[in-house]
């Protein structure tokens, strides 16, 4: 039987303090208990909302380092939980302004603090690579156990994601060994929830059996600390071990307990999530018209917001059952769609999946020439070293490839369209270079693209630019506008 834990209503006294300290740490205190609501109400007047610079100016230094942090760290959770454009962009300048200022203050664990934060609006935009630089500097500097102890835990995050499980569980070793010195039943959900994730992911009937128990363990300690948005998180995880079991009804009550709470809490971008998880879970039942439904009801909340990597996973999930009901050319199409916005982000692995994924389902609509290329695509972002998974896609894929193969082609003229296009991309990419004065950041939005994403262009296939961009720096200039 599935257990809700009592919604209980959230006093707003903390309007009332005058102090900016104070009422900075009520906002943490409630943002840690899943009420982002509540706690951006309990910074009163120093903040109006996503897109409001804060009130900062007549603060001593130290508060206006906290105050940029807390509402940087706020505008993350509430832009992910509300699917709000460009709340990502917006957390990162506060957060990226607050460690400067704790830099002047020379406080390192504040400064772990707001790295973590940092990571974490990286990690739901899809940059990976970024979001994992800034967690390791934070473990580095972080040594009160509590604030190494959550660090770790989010890392753990990025690592899963990337399917680098060996890191992932590294990690949490590290971890454990804090959970004596933290007396903290949110924390010890947290380490339990991601063991369960990470153990699930590794696959096979034992790791299941064990992320069953500790995910478990997570939900006891989770309803201990009245946590309603960890505990629903814990019902999709545990839906997601028992989809992997073949236990698909068991999985749907769980789902749908999770749905009804995410619901209720008006968590718009987790609910999504669920559903793109129900979806996966019709999808094993054959009940492709349901799945696809249900899947683009996911795409369509998730593409209002800014975590691209959830929507190119959802829109992988809704091009799969579309495959499944021989509606092979929409499934191409949104599949392409998906691999471009992973890729863009910068979550090249997950781009790479989504192209074994085209191998694998629509085959029977490709032409050898387009298994190869597709072939090629997906090999090229993927990693040396693959978890065991992806690695028998690949071959699988591999093999597929070779059975089609076809000719090679002859080598491209200085004409070739493929040429031009080249040349033409990296024509634009210079010039937006110049004109930003080697700025990626300035260039990436005078081009309309993503920072991640025109890094990616640039490194990967641009690299005669990388001397025309300046030098990698923390973010220096907000880009917020004072109210």
């Amino acid at each position: 039987m599935e257990r809700q834990i009592p919604t209980e209503p959230k006093t707003t006294t903390a309007r009332l303090i005058q102090d900016a300290g104070a009422k900075c740490r009520a906002a943490k205190a409630l943002a840690s208990a899943g009420d982002y609501e509540a706690a951006r109400e309990a910074l009163g007047t120093l903040w109006g909302g996503i897109g409001v610079r804060p009130q900062i100016e007549d603060l001593s230094d130290r508060d206006q380092a906290e105050v940029l942090l807390r509402v940087g760290a706020l505008s993350g959770w509430l832009g992910s939980s509300s699917q709000i454009p460009g709340a990502q962009g917006f957390a990162k300048d506060l957060i990226s302004e607050s460690i400067r200022a704790f830099e002047e203050l020379n406080d390192q664990e504040k400064i772990a603090e707001a790295q973590s934060d940092l990571a974490l609006c990286y990690w739901r935009e899809g940059a990976m690579d970024e979001s994992r630089v800034w967690f390791r500097e934070a473990i580095s500097k972080a040594a009160n156990p509590a604030n190494r102890l959550l660090i770790i835990i989010r890392a753990t995050t990025v690592e899963g994601t990337t399917n680098r499980f060996d890191e992932a569980l590294a990690l949490l070793d590290l971890a454990a060994p804090l959970l004596d010195e933290v007396e903290d039943e949110l924390a010890r959900g947290c380490y339990h929830m991601h063991r369960a994730v990470v153990l699930r992911r590794l696959g096979g009937s034992e790791n299941l059996d064990r992320a069953l128990i500790d995910s478990a363990a997570a939900s006891v300690h989770f309803e201990r600390a009245n946590h309603q948005r960890y505990f629903a998180r814990c019902e999709s995880n545990t839906a997601n071990i028992l989809r992997e079991l073949g236990r698909f009804e068991d999985a749907l009550r769980h789902l749908e307990s999770a749905r009804h709470t995410f619901a209720e809490l008006g968590d718009v971008g987790t609910a999504a999530q669920v559903n793109e998880t129900r979806a996966r879970v019709f999808i094993a039942q054959q009940r492709y018209v349901e799945a696809e439904k249900i899947a683009f009801s996911a795409v369509s909340a998730l593409e209002v917001g800014d975590e691209q990597s959830h929507l190119a996973e959802a829109l992988e999930t809704q091009a799969v059952a579309l495959a499944r009901m021989g509606r092979f050319q929409s499934a191409l199409g949104i599949l392409r769609r998906a691999a471009h916005i992973a890729e863009a982000a910068g979550d090249s692995y997950l781009a790479g999946k989504i192209f074994l994924t085209i191998l694998e389902e629509i085959k029977s609509f490709l032409s050898p020439a387009e298994i190869t290329e597709i072939y090629k695509e997906a090999d090229d972002r993927l990693p040396g070293l693959l978890e065991e998974e992806t690695m028998s896609r690949l071959r699988a894929c591999a093999r597929l490839g070779a059975a089609n193969a076809v000719a090679p082609k002859k080598e491209e003229t200085h004409g070739s369209f493929a040429v031009q296009v080249h040349q033409c991309e990296s024509e634009l990419i210079s010039a937006a270079l110049v004109e930003a004065g080697g700025s990626v950041t300035r260039a990436a939005r005078i081009l309309g693209l993503t920072h991640q994403g025109l890094c990616y262009i640039i490194n990967h296939r641009h690299k005669d630019l990388l001397g025309a961009r300046a030098p990698i720096r923390v973010r220096r200039k907000s880009i917020i506008k004072k109210r």
